[in-house]
């Protein structure tokens, strides 16, 4: 177990015994944003002491017993709302694989089942129970009903009679699974449409209605949580407005004040943004629901006219709506399961809307600033209107050019590059390569988080927007957007320095690539794995078949060595073959001749015997070749006997 297990451990026992409300991933986070305030005391890359440990504990504990603290708040609003996120999701996706399980067990059954002849009554009775139970699952009714036994069996005689029961049973393992697709379409559209018209579908759920009254109400209740957020968060920035144009500096009281009032606004801002990012999942699901109620009722309208009453329908035309009107049950039904786990992530939202910590912003408090503001002259009304933010955080509607000039394609694609060092005045009307781009820092000004205390204000459309290194950035005026363009990185390098000392802000300005090791998400999906010390696992099964069916068999194909031998000396057999010669034009008037001749032999003598002699050896010399000219030459002879 490493440092820092040991130190979220020893955090949490802390807190526990000290009844001070902190889970796991609140104290990592909180342990990691000390160690970012002071990099240079804690090192994490190096082996801690164990004084650092215990002042790094110590710390954490002292922020987290923090009760009136603004900015404790929002983290744990942040960890609340993700992960309740995690939660929700892990448990929808554990539903239906449990679902997904239960039908795949029967479905294997019947996939196994073989019927010996067409009239095996035992095995084909046992076959049809098991096709009704596998529908029966896939559809979420309980399969020992027999009320939904008899209904489901009504609608299966008409698509797969007990007859062809035999030949269902023949079909290959993929050909069985593609055919009970097809069942479970054919018999649930039936059903339902028997439903519609009253005369069939007990206990079976109007998915398409329900999903959609559903997402309606619960769009309805986030819609109206908006609003009030809304409103809040407005009320705070005028009063912030308000308190520098009433240069709260001279007064020490509304110093303290504007920094907790700022803190407390960037908390509902927080809210805030959650309820907004809620609300723009909502819209998707809703916009998907309208279309699949739609899409439903023209089916059910094609089927009445289809069917009327008459007794019997081709079957060319009437299964296809069958199988629309089962697809658009099974894709409600996921989305109604979505929204119900959406409802749950709210609930928990909504137990932030009133948050714990004491509000400074009061009657008292407006007070104070509407008199030092009328102290300097100004009303405290027009202090209001003109500090009111008329636009939301990242909002792209009424931009319009009120001063710069178009700029050309090619400054654009520079700027776009992650390593270009220019800034340009971009507007989206006029650019539609930044049309896609999304705002910087969550569409909050950096001139106004950096040079007025991490204070959190949207950024103005209507002025257009800075483009540097690939990313657009909103500002609240036009000082405010030359500044920054003159000078980005002095900003950019500033908002990360306040995001160290407020770690809340994160999150909020979406500076996860900043801060890889602060990111929440990460925290839960690694955090409890790591701490017990377990390794992440998934559930995962595979299947082949008993026996393969093969499917492209080639009758020439051989294996056999020897038989691949015998064939290629068959081929190679040159008896019954002959060589036949052509004369080209380059062989004309030319001939090879050849001649063969026999070599002689060699001939030996071999006896019984060997023997040898020595034999006198007779030599012969010339004198009188030297000397005097008139000495005569004459010839010696020796004889020489070697025994």
């Amino acid at each position: 177990m490493d440092e820092i297990q040991k130190i979220v451990y020893e955090i949490t026992d802390r807190c526990r015994r000290q009844k001070i409300l902190a889970n796991e991933m609140l104290a990592a986070f909180v342990a990691k944003a000390i160690i970012l305030e002071s990099p240079e005391r804690f090192q994490l890359d190096k082996n801690l002491s164990a004084d650092d440990i215990e002042e790094l504990v110590s710390l954490s504990v002292r922020r987290l017993a923090k009760e009136d603290d603004p900015s404790l708040e929002t983290l744990r609003l942040q960890v609340s709302f993700d992960s309740s996120y995690v939660e929700k999701q892990d448990e929808l996706e554990k539903e239906r694989a449990d679902s997904k399980r239960k039908y795949t067990v029967i479905e294997q059954s019947i996939c196994a089942v073989k019927l010996q002849h067409a009239k095996d009554v035992a095995t084909m009775g046992q076959l049809h129970k098991l096709i009704i139970a596998a529908l029966l699952t896939k559809t979420g009714q309980d399969p020992q009903s027999e009320v939904y036994q008899k209904e489901v069996a009504a609608a299966l005689e008409s698509v797969l009679p007990r007859a062809n029961l035999h030949a269902f049973s023949s079909l290959p393992y993929a050909d069985k699974r593609e055919r009970m697709e097809d069942l479970f379409n054919y018999v649930l559209g039936i059903r339902l449409f028997n439903k519609s018209i009253g005369k069939g579908g007990v206990d079976l759920p109007d998915k398409v209605s329900e999903s959609h009254t559903r997402i309606e109400d619960l769009f309805h209740r986030v819609d109206a949580e908006l609003e009030e957020a809304r409103a809040v968060v407005e009320e705070y920035a005028m009063a912030i407005e308000m308190m520098q144009r009433a240069e709260a500096s001279a007064d020490e009281t509304l110093v303290a004040s504007l920094k907790r009032v700022q803190d407390e606004l960037t908390n509902r801002r927080q809210y805030l943004n959650f309820l907004e990012s809620f609300e723009e999942e909502l819209l998707s699901l809703r916009d998907r629901s309208k279309d699949l109620k739609r899409q439903h009722d023209g089916n059910m309208e094609d089927l009445r006219e289809l069917v009327g009453r008459k007794t019997a329908v081709p079957k060319e035309k009437v299964y296809p709506l069958f199988e629309n009107l089962a697809k658009l049950w099974v894709e409600s039904k996921e989305i109604d399961q979505h929204t119900h786990a959406l409802l749950g992530i709210f609930e928990d939202l909504l137990k932030f809307s009133q948050p714990r910590y004491v509000k400074q912003l009061n009657e008292e408090l407006v007070e104070r600033i509407t008199s030092k503001a009328q102290g300097k002259g100004q009303a405290g009304e027009e202090a209001v209107g003109v500090g009111s933010p008329s636009h939301s955080a990242g909002e792209e509607g009424g931009e319009g050019q009120t001063e710069g000039k178009s700029v050309s394609g090619e400054k654009i694609e520079a700027a776009l590059n992650v390593e270009s060092s220019e800034a340009i005045h971009v507007y989206r009307s006029d650019n539609p390569e930044i049309a896609n781009l999304v705002v910087n820092f969550g569409g909050f000004c950096p001139v106004t988080i950096v040079e007025r205390n991490n204070l959190l204000l949207p950024g103005n459309p209507s002025l257009g927007y800075v483009l540097y290194k690939g990313r657009l950035n909103s500002f609240v005026s036009a000082e405010a957007l030359s500044g920054f363009k003159d000078e980005p990185d002095r900003y950019i390098e500033g908002v990360l320095m306040g995001a160290r000392k407020a770690p809340e802000l994160i999150n909020l300005l979406n500076l996860e690539r900043y801060f890889p090791h602060n990111v929440l998400k990460r925290y839960l999906s690694n955090l409890d794995s790591r701490l017990q010390g377990l390794p992440q696992s998934v559930d995962a099964d595979t299947q082949t078949p008993t026996h393969f069916v093969e499917k492209r068999i080639d009758p020439k194909y051989d294996w056999n060595e020897w038989s691949l031998r015998r064939k290629a000396l068959q081929l190679a057999n040159l008896h019954t073959k002959k060589t036949c010669s052509t004369q080209t034009n380059m062989s004309h008037f030319r001939r090879e001749n050849e001649t063969q001749v026999y070599l002689p032999k060699s001939g030996v003598t071999q006896t019984a015997r060997e023997r040898g002699t020595k034999p006198v050896k007779h030599l012969q010399y010339i004198s009188g070749l030297r000397g005097h000219p008139d000495q005569e030459m004459k010839v010696v002879k020796v004889e020489v006997d070697f025994q």
